[in-house]
């Protein structure tokens, strides 16, 4: 009798094992795709963009004549004061985008998660710029914001105002790409938002209504705390497409007026495939990238401050 349930526990540890390892394969086909894409598509580049920002190849040359030429590159940004401003313009549109982003998506998830008519659709129809094409997206605000006729500054100047240049100020460009792209980014933003907020444990408002906190108390002390995670996440992917962003400065400015809206991804786009200056593009793509690597890391450290899990 020992000797059979001996093996019937051998017989099912043995089921459980092939199981397992059925399951790990099943897994290991589904996550082969990615893994191939990933490689191909993300790490490859990068390697080879690592490369070719040591090498001498920044014109039309055969393979036998690129050299390797160290840091030199990256010595050159930081003696280019067109890559240099190409730099800062990024980080003051990040500066603008980042928190016009959170803050409006913020307050449209709260005006969305409240009760009206026809609430179900205006909540579908945050999501039209989103799918939106960015061509064609900045050709209508291109129009909206004409200086010169434009009916956004025909509306202030029938109101008695200056307009101003929008587009074409060199003061007034970037805020005004980071409001256009603010606009077109606020759906995903407000979904997240929207989720966070309705995951909110009711009971926490329950109890703050009966110790009588009002509107704002309940909003800096149980909303805000508990969707800080969500908040966190928001925030650094904000950043990151904020330092990513070309399609729209390129539709909308070009970089103009002047190098007034030259971010670092223009920049990078233009020395790379309208100078061919490969390397020297590549070096400005990876100095971007231990950026962006260095404000996560730095995010990711102070979260502890003020993310509540």
């Amino acid at each position: 009798m020992n000797r059979n349930a001996k093996t019937a526990k051998s017989s099912l540890l043995s089921r459980v094992s092939q199981l397992a390892y059925r399951e790990t394969g099943a897994a290991l086909v589904f996550v082969l795709p990615f893994i191939i894409g990933f490689l191909i598509f993300n790490v490859i580049p990068m390697v080879y963009s690592v490369i070719i920002s040591l090498m001498n190849y920044n014109s039309f040359k055969p393979l036998s004549m690129v050299k390797f030429v160290g840091l030199d590159n990256y010595v050159r940004v930081f003696h280019d004061p067109i890559a240099l401003n190409a730099f800062v313009k990024s980080f003051l549109y990040t500066l603008f985008y980042v928190p016009g982003l959170i803050i409006f998506s913020f307050i449209l998830a709260k005006l969305l998660n409240r009760t009206f008519a026809l609430r179900g659709f205006t909540r579908t129809l945050i999501l039209m710029p989103y799918v939106a094409n960015v061509v064609a997206v900045s050709i209508v605000w291109s129009i909206l914001l004409d200086p010169f006729g434009g009916p956004v500054n025909q509306i202030i100047q029938s109101l008695g105002f200056e307009p101003p240049l929008w587009l074409s100020g060199m003061k007034t460009v970037l805020p005004t790409i980071a409001g256009v792209n603010v606009w077109q980014s606020l759906a995903f933003q407000t979904i997240v938002f929207l989720a966070a907020i309705q995951g909110v444990n009711k009971d926490l408002y329950e109890a703050a209504d009966i110790d009588g906190a009002g509107r704002w108390r309940r909003l800096w002390s149980i909303t805000l705390p508990v969707i800080s995670p969500t908040t966190f996440f928001l925030v650094i992917t904000s950043i990151i497409n904020s330092f990513q962003n070309y399609a729209s400065v390129r539709m909308l400015t070009n970089g103009g007026p002047g190098t007034s809206s030259r971010v670092i991804s223009l920049n990078i786009y233009e020395e790379a495939f309208t100078l061919n200056h490969y390397s020297y593009a590549s070096a400005q793509a990876i100095i971007l990238f231990v950026i962006v690597l260095v404000i996560t890391i730095i995010q990711w450290k102070g979260q502890k401050r003020w993310v509540h899990y």
